[in-house]
């Protein structure tokens, strides 16, 4: 019987039109190298000469379709072949060349079930599982498919080199495989929401790459642009980290997907570093972001560099410090309470002056999942007077802290408050601002007007606040003294005489009693002069 040595066969330089995946390292000998054909590797022998002739037809065949169809033949008659490993490299190898990849997908997981370490068919089930899964027609059992490629690429990354295999030739698939392996699990823990892993596993993604360059286009700028969008969906963001990741991807993007991307990172750099009152900062371009984009487009600076050290705005006023700011700002009142204690901002975010809503960045092809940047509240005055009443969320309790002794301008000044301000305080304040302003409100009767939300018969729920009208939300209770012999109509606009008598934060939620429609002014009545009539004359 022949004797035969199988060259190892890999999915080696990509021919025009065919699938496209990474290229595939070639031997030392410069040949295909891959698993079972090393020099570690006893020759194999096919005793059976019917076998040899099926292989040696199969092998033969030039045209990639005829190829794959004599493999499958081969593999259909002699499922227990002793060349049945290198026959599926063969297939994997045929079915890239004719372009059919769900068929390519199909060999290399059979491979893997007849070569568990082969590094190669765990690269092509990686790498295509993850692009199927990504395809409109597999939406309904994407993220299964991310799942089962996930998988793949944590035993991938864990598989030994094969005896069969030449390290210098393992070396290099190994650089390959291991960055397609880091970006599949990512996928796979962005579409779980996953940021911690996500953020880690793209991080070793970009650190595996030997050439830095290789990391400005491809899946590796994808990822740059995931990372850094991955930095902005963890709680609390990392805006700094998120800024460097977003104008790299930005600096080496298709023209095209450059801007949104670019916009995107501007904003953040904006939020991140500029304090509200800095306009030159808060301009478009922003100040001092140009050295962002200038460091970024070094193609060795995957990584942020020493020298990329934007520094952090301090943050806004807090809504417990604009609380704070109403009552101590009215005339008399400097020093009756105490500043609330600073709040420790979120790691890397600052809430400084921005647009009201982050850009989108819909990069196109760069991004195959694009992220989304949450839009950003709106900045809340610190204008005194002009506060809004947007309910808070600090729950406090009537009484928690005793009100404290308020000279008598500062009482004058806090009373004529407008009442919207009074609700603010109380809802977002310190215990002792809200003891302050509770102090000049409780016990005292009142005319509130505001658009009706429900009613009963012995209580009305008001919106007061135009917040509160707007949203359609109630502030005020009214309960009546006496029950209402006529309910007023639900989103009307009315007038009761009630006095204060509570509140809550959480929802908030200001309380009066003996409550009473206001009396609609009567319509003065006009007395009419009777007509003077002539006396009447008698004829003599």
């Amino acid at each position: 019987m022949k004797k035969l040595a199988i060259a190892s066969i890999a999915l080696a330089t990509l021919c025009a039109g065919a699938i496209s995946l990474p290229a595939f390292a070639q031997g030392a000998d410069g040949q295909a190298a891959g698993q079972g054909g090393g020099a570690n590797c006893a020759q194999i022998t096919i005793k059976d000469a019917a076998e040899y002739n099926a292989y040696a037809n199969a092998t033969s065949q030039s045209d990639p379709a005829a190829k794959a169809s004599a493999i499958e033949a081969f593999l259909t008659q002699y499922p227990n072949s002793v060349a049945k490993t290198e026959m599926l490299q063969a297939l994997m190898a045929a079915y890239q060349a004719s372009s059919n990849a769900p068929k390519m997908l199909d060999a290399a997981k059979r491979l893997i079930q007849a070569d568990p370490n082969n590094l190669r068919a765990m690269l092509a089930v990686v790498y295509l599982g993850n692009m199927q899964a990504n395809q409109p027609a597999n939406a309904s059992n994407k993220q299964q498919m991310l799942d089962d490629a996930a998988a793949t690429a944590q035993k991938g990354l864990a598989a030994t080199k094969d005896p069969c295999m030449s390290q210098a030739d393992y070396d290099k698939v190994k650089d390959l495989a291991t960055p397609t392996f880091y970006s599949a699990i990512g996928a796979d823990d962005m579409a779980k929401k996953d940021t911690r892993d996500e953020i880690d596993a793209y991080t070793k993604e970009l650190q595996s790459y030997k050439d830095p360059s290789q990391t400005t286009s491809g899946a590796a700028l994808v990822d740059t642009y995931n990372l850094g969008n991955a930095y902005l969906n963890q709680d609390p963001k990392d805006i700094k980290n998120a800024v460097w990741f977003l104008t790299r991807a930005a600096q080496f993007a298709q023209p095209n997907f450059k801007k949104p991307i670019e916009d995107a990172a501007e904003y953040w750099y904006k939020k991140y570093h500029c304090s509200q009152n800095d306009a030159a900062c808060n301009s478009t371009p922003p100040q001092g972001y140009a050295e962002v984009q200038q460091l970024a487009a070094i193609p060795a600076n995957i990584f942020p560099p020493a020298t990329y050290n934007p520094t952090q705005a301090p943050p806004p006023p807090s809504p417990a410090d604009l609380a704070h700011h109403a009552v101590v700002t009215s005339a008399g009142c400097t020093g009756v309470t105490p500043a609330p204690p600073p709040s420790a901002p979120a790691s890397g975010a600052s809430a400084s002056a921005s647009p009201a809503t982050a850009p989108e960045t819909t990069p196109g092809q760069i991004p195959a999942t694009p992220g989304q940047i949450p839009a950003t509240p709106g900045q809340i005055p610190a204008t005194p007077g002009q506060i809004p009443a947007t309910p808070g969320q600090i729950p406090a309790t009537p009484g928690a802290a005793p009100a404290p002794s308020l000279p008598a301008a500062c009482t004058a000044s806090l009373k004529n408050m407008a009442l919207s301000d009074k609700e603010f305080i109380l809802t977002n304040g310190q215990s002792v601002d809200q003891a302050a302003i509770w102090s000049v409100m409780n016990g005292i009767t009142a005319e509130i007007p505001g658009k009706v939300i429900s009613a009963a018969s012995d209580t009305v729920q008001l919106a007061v606040t135009q917040d509160a009208q707007q949203s359609n939300t109630a502030d005020f209770t009214i309960k009546m003294k006496t029950p209402l012999k006529e309910l007023p109509t639900t989103g009307t606009m009315q007038t009761f005489i009630a006095t204060f008598d509570s509140y809550t934060q959480k929802p908030a939620m200001i309380i009066l009693k003996d409550g009473a429609p206001k009396a609609s002014p009567k319509a003065p009545v006009h007395h009419t002069t009777p007509a003077h009539r002539p006396a009447a004359h008698t004829t003599q």
